[in-house]
């Protein structure tokens, strides 16, 4: 009996040491693991990596706006870079010595004759009728001049005054380099013929060209100079057709100066085209 009970407490205890403790040892494990250890591991996942995931999602989402805002910015720039703008080119007054008007082409030569026929000149203008001028300035003091010396002639000449106003140019601010120049060659213009129409009364009084072939010339020049600063690829419509009608006017420039220079015709076949190319100006600005 006594070796059947050592037999049974052996069994019991390798039972209790090999069965029970491990599976106890087990349980108290995963016990401290879920209530200790998880919890602990937890904290630093919720602290940490999270901490860094909002770091950089703020980052993205700050990267995003300054994305936005920069093509914001670009956008609002092209918008202001493609603005329209306009262009006031400044008109001026002319002051014409007139001697006649008349409603037959006839009878205005036959006055222009006349007036050659006794030394002095003229040349006819159509504005409505066809208008016998003996001069045009743009200084009312030199047309003043003038008229008190042709009505030793011609006592019933006066002074037709005409106003050049103002005319404006839409354009896209693109082209605001050419505006500028465009601006600048105008005033040339308007500077070159009141210098030069001054000049032409004495011309026609004393037959001397050289004052005024040298003055036309040096004008020139300044004209040829601002327009080799124009781009000739315009893309803006309303620039292309004035800088058409400016290298015309150009160009006559350059005729009469060469039949002054050369002597290819009479000096009032010369005065006579003189004005119809400043007249031909005026139409720059309608």
């Amino acid at each position: 009996m006594r070796k059947r009970g050592n037999r049974k407490d052996k069994l019991l205890t390798i039972f209790i040491f090999f069965v029970v403790a491990p599976i106890i040892s087990i349980v108290i494990g995963v016990f401290i693991v879920q209530k200790f250890i998880l919890p602990h591991f937890e904290d630093i996942n919720d602290n940490k990596p999270i901490s860094k995931i909002e770091s950089s999602s703020n980052k993205d989402k700050n990267n995003e706006n300054i994305i936005i805002k920069d093509k914001d910015k670009r956008d609002k720039q092209e918008i202001d870079d493609s603005r329209e703008l306009e262009l006031t080119i400044e008109g001026f007054d002319l002051y014409n010595v007139q001697l006649g008007s008349f409603s037959n082409i006839e009878n205005a030569k036959k006055l222009r004759k006349e007036l050659r026929d006794k030394g002095a000149n003229g040349y006819i203008v159509k504005i409505g009728n066809y208008k016998v001028f003996y001069g045009t300035y743009l200084n009312r003091k030199m047309c003043d001049k003038v008229l008190t010396n042709i009505r030793k002639l011609y006592k019933d000449a006066f002074v037709n005054k005409i106003v050049v106003d103002d005319f404006v140019i839409k354009y896209n601010s693109t082209e605001q380099k050419t505006a500028d120049v465009i601006n600048e060659i105008i005033k040339t213009f308007k500077k070159s013929f009141d210098e030069e129409t001054s000049l032409w009364y004495y011309v026609l009084i004393q037959k001397d060209l050289q004052e005024i072939t040298k003055v036309i010339r040096k004008n020139n020049e300044q004209i040829d100079k601002l327009l080799n600063g124009i781009d000739e690829n315009i893309e803006d419509s309303s620039f292309s057709g004035l800088l058409d009608d400016i290298k015309i006017q150009v160009k006559e420039r350059k005729q009469i100066l060469q039949n002054l220079t050369g002597n290819k015709e009479n000096i009032q076949d010369s005065y006579d085209k003189y004005y119809k190319m400043l007249f031909d100006f005026i139409k720059i600005f309608k």
